[in-house]
């Protein structure tokens, strides 16, 4: 008897967690998620940069590539780097980027990376980063390194997808 109970108790908890990871995994997908394609906007977007020290090439950063991109400084827009072409990267010239910005619709983020001159290691420094459009500010934040570090952050924002204006002519 106590045998018959047993395959009984077996039978009721096994059965009982088939039906429920069966039930479960009904209301799953049947395919991977797809990723719904994201508009790039179009607009007169100009990303200015303005530091508040001399950008040098970091001396005890790693050095892997093979020198693309500016000296000391590294701007990323939603992971993908933006090349900067900028012959002397000083203190309060502001770096105006038109091209290479790819804003999408929704979540956007510039990571900015650059290294103060190792002679002002005693100071604090700022570095400036504001998105225009159409001359009107999107996003404006300033990043910040303390006691001569590597000024390092994001700025994130969101954009608005633009309508299309229909007229009837």
């Amino acid at each position: 008897m106590r045998f018959l109970l047993c395959i009984f108790l077996w039978i009721f908890f096994v059965g009982g967690l088939w039906a429920y990871t069966w039930q479960r995994d009904a209301g799953l997908p049947e395919g991977p998620a797809r990723v719904a394609a994201l508009e790039t906007l179009s607009g007169d977007y100009v990303l200015e940069i303005t530091p508040g020290f001399s950008i040098e090439k970091d001396p005890f950063a790693l050095a892997v590539d093979d020198g693309a991109g500016s000296p000391g400084l590294e701007i990323r827009l939603n992971g993908s780097e933006i090349i900067v072409d900028v012959e002397n990267i000083s203190r309060g010239n502001v770096i105006r980027i038109r091209e290479g910005l790819a804003l999408t619709a929704g979540f956007n983020e510039f990571y900015v990376k650059a290294s103060p001159p190792v002679s002002e290691a005693h100071l604090d420094h700022g570095l400036r980063i504001r998105l225009l459009e159409n001359g009107a500010p999107v996003a404006d934040r300033t990043v910040w390194g303390s006691r001569g570090a590597v000024v390092a952050g994001s700025v994130s924002f969101n954009l608005a997808a633009q309508e299309e204006d229909e007229h009837d002519h």
